[in-house]
């Protein structure tokens, strides 16, 4: 039986594969319909990439930032929360994420399936959504550590998924160092509501570093070692969905055979 570390960097390869498979497919269609009109638009993103990546992970200033809280908060507010469970605690089925906040395909479905699912499905008391901890795409434990136990310091205050939102929305490139206390501190300033220095004291506490370990322990006895993975839970049973790009169709496939 593989180990967990073999596990991991078996899944990184995956997913680092399908990232590179994904990427060459889409600049194929990009030059068949743009030409070197997509040139030009991909030296700008790169310019924007850099400009926004540069600096090591200060605190988000730029438009796009003030935009990304803006969509966040938008999506979120008046829905009730707990700890890292978004929704009504009545609602008869659950969604599970078990997610790492620096993985690209994560934040692709937060942005997409995800943003969806709460607009219609968590925001109409059908659903909640619960996000637990699995370490995939951050390379080193104690940063990954760090970040998920910020996310749920920010639960202390019924904040984590605007926390995690967030960090998705502003993700930096994998593997690129970004993510250090001021990025972590800048995100927590941009939460409404969020008492920041509750928050900072909380996201250093063993409460949530335990946490954190208490879900990879169980992602790990259930077998998971990609992320996005998705466990929809209902009257009727236990679906688990583990694929690099989950859709909002099949989210309401699997509620659906669920509730």
């Amino acid at each position: 039986m593989a180990s967990r570390k073999e596990q991991k960097e078996a899944a990184k390869a995956e997913r680092l594969a399908l990232e590179q498979a994904h990427a060459e497919a889409a600049r194929r269609t990009r030059i068949m319909r743009l030409g070197m009109v997509v040139i030009g638009a991909v030296v700008v993103v790169a310019a924007l990439v850099i400009i926004s990546s540069t600096g090591g992970g200060s605190k988000p200033s730029s438009k796009a930032s003030t935009a990304a809280a803006a969509g966040v908060n938008a999506l979120l507010v008046g829905i009730p929360q707990s700890g890292t469970t978004l929704g009504s605690p009545t609602a008869a089925v659950t969604v599970t994420e078990f997610g790492d906040l620096e993985c690209p395909f994560c934040a692709d479905f937060a942005k997409g399936a995800e943003n969806s699912l709460i607009s219609s499905d968590v925001r109409s008391g059908k659903v909640k959504l619960v996000y637990r901890s699995l370490q995939t795409a951050t390379q080193d434990p104690t940063i990954f550590s760090t970040q998920q136990s910020a996310a749920y310091a920010a639960g202390a205050q019924d904040r984590a998924l605007n926390f995690i939102e967030l960090f998705y929305n502003e993700q930096g490139v994998e593997d690129s160092g970004y993510v250090t206390a001021s990025y972590l501190d800048g995100l927590a300033k941009q939460i409404p509501g969020l008492n920041y220095a509750k928050w900072q004291a909380a996201s250093t506490s063993s409460t949530y570093s335990d946490a954190v370990l208490a879900d990879e322990q169980a992602a790990s006895k259930a077998g998971f070692n990609s992320t996005p993975t998705i466990v929809v839970s209902g009257p009727k049973g236990s679906n688990p969905i583990t694929s690099a790009t989950i859709t909002y169709a099949t989210l309401e496939s699997a509620i659906n055979a669920v509730a």
